[in-house]
C-alpha cells in the first residue's frame, strides 16, 4: 500500500500539474477565455490598474486542453514564455510559474490552445500573485 501511495505521489509531481480546486488566498484573476475551436488564440490584457505580479499560474476547467503556448509581455515590452506546453486534465492547474525578477507589471498575455478532441470547450483562467504584503504563493 505504501508503495502504490509513493509511486501515486512522484506520478502527481511529474506531471506538473494540481488540482483546480486550491487555496486562493492572495491570488488575482488576470483573464479567463474560453476554447473556441481546435487551435485557439487569445489575449488577456492586464494593465497598470491590476498591480506587479511575482507568480503566475494557469487553471484549467470544463474540459480537457491542450496548451501550446504561452507568452507574458510586461509593460517595459519584455518578454516571457514559460515552458508550460502540456495535456491539462480538467479541473487542474500549472505549477506556480516564477515571473523573472522582481515585481512586474503584466502588459498581457498571450496564449494558444486547442481542445482536445471529443471533448467539450474548456475555460482557462490565468491568476497572478503579489508579494506585496510579504506572503509567498501558495503551490
Amino acid at each position: 500500500m505504501k508503495l502504490l501511495l509513493l509511486a501515486l505521489a512522484v506520478i502527481g509531481l511529474l506531471s506538473g500539474t494540481a488540482s483546480a480546486d486550491w487555496d486562493r488566498n492572495g491570488w488575482t484573476k488576470l483573464g479567463e477565455q474560453t476554447v473556441n475551436g481546435r487551435v485557439d488564440r487569445d489575449t488577456i490584457r492586464v494593465g497598470a490598474r491590476e498591480g506587479k505580479f511575482t507568480k503566475l499560474t494557469i487553471v484549467v476547467e470544463k474540459s480537457e486542453l491542450e496548451l501550446l503556448g504561452f507568452v507574458v509581455t510586461f509593460a517595459n515590452g519584455q518578454k516571457f514564455s514559460p515552458a508550460v506546453k502540456h495535456h491539462f486534465k480538467e479541473n487542474s492547474r500549472t505549477r506556480v510559474i516564477d515571473l523573472p525578477g522582481d515585481e512586474r507589471m503584466i502588459q498581457k498575455i498571450d496564449v494558444t490552445y486547442k481542445n482536445v478532441r471529443g471533448g467539450g470547450n474548456a475555460a482557462i483562467e490565468v491568476w497572478g500573485f503579489k508579494t506585496d504584503d510579504g506572503k509567498r504563493g501558495r503551490r
